[in-house]
């Protein structure tokens, strides 16, 4: 007679250790998978981050740079500029003689200088120019300027929110003739790049046969203590911008407390050491209208 065993007892279940190499198992399959997966979110955020400065960086100082090329035009008397060229391009003096801005009274505010905020070493600087429209066109404001009414406009940095952005601030159109009227009106200028930690312009003069790259005090400085004729004569200028990305990235590629970015005259460390952000240093140099005043002042002397 033969015994037939129920078919329950012939189910076999796993082992505890074979249950605890399963769990281990996985456990190395989900880690991995979980690493790729943070892996493939922070490249995806850093390419972001670096597509978002390309954008602001690379496009805003061309932006600006295209205004900055109509500095002094219209002013064919006085093509060579110093700090006391009448109607020079790059203002960075008033008063009614020996001034680039034929107005007195002016706010020094207004005026190129180098007392501005920043979110890093030191002060930011201020670009003032001025010119006059060679056609119908619109200020950086976006309001429309006829062709030869007198504009002038100041890049500089200012709060925007929690952060600093680069903006500029341009006279009410209308007039043919120097007018300052809303250079400093309470819309305060239009953003132009945002999230910029450091602004610096950087005054490219010819002195003699040689060429100089001068921050805006120390051309002053120059000037003051120059001879005839070897007077410092600006003829272009190099805009040095630090721009930060609009949020932080968990990355050990970025640490901010030892971050340091090369500009002309000093190295530039941002005031925030902890966040990660992704920082970028732009540059750009613009060439002034000016090469005829070169030849003029150097047939002169």
């Amino acid at each position: 007679m033969s015994l037939i065993q129920p078919a329950f007892l012939k189910q076999r279940g796993f082992t505890l250790i074979e249950l605890m190499v399963s769990l281990v198992i996985g456990l190395i399959v989900s880690a991995a998978a979980l690493q790729l997966f943070t892996g493939g979110v922070i490249t995806s955020k850093m390419q972001e981050a670096g597509a978002e400065l390309q954008d602001s960086g690379v496009f805003g100082l061309e932006y600006m740079a295209r205004d900055i090329r109509l500095a002094n035009y219209g002013n064919i008397n006085n093509p060579v500029l110093t700090n006391i060229t009448p109607m020079g391009g790059i203002v960075l003096t008033s008063g009614e003689t020996n001034a680039n801005l034929g107005l007195k009274d002016v706010d020094p505010g207004l005026l190129t200088s180098s007392n501005g905020e920043a979110s890093a070493t030191g002060n930011s600087d201020q670009l003032t120019i001025q010119f006059f429209a060679p056609n119908d066109m619109l200020n950086c404001e976006g309001k429309k300027v006829k062709a030869n009414e007198y504009v002038i406009q100041r890049y500089f940095l200012r709060a925007d929110g929690s952060n600093l952005s680069l903006a500029c601030d341009a006279n009410t159109p209308g007039s043919t003739s120097v007018s300052i009227t809303g250079l400093n009106d309470s819309n305060n200028g239009e953003v132009i790049m945002p999230r910029v930690d450091q602004l610096r312009f950087y005054l490219g003069a010819k002195v003699g046969d040689e060429f100089v790259y001068y921050t805006i005090q120390q051309y002053k400085d120059s000037f003051k203590a120059a001879v005839a004729p070897n007077i410092p004569r600006i003829i272009s200028i190099r805009v040095m911008a630090l721009v930060r990305s609009k949020d932080s990235i968990s990355t050990d590629n970025i640490n901010p407390s030892k971050e340091v970015f090369k500009f002309l005259d000093s190295e530039i460390k941002p005031s925030d050491t902890k966040t990660k952000y992704m920082r970028r240093l732009y540059a750009t140099t613009i060439a002034l209208r000016n090469g005829l005043g070169e030849k003029i002042y150097e047939s002169g002397n």
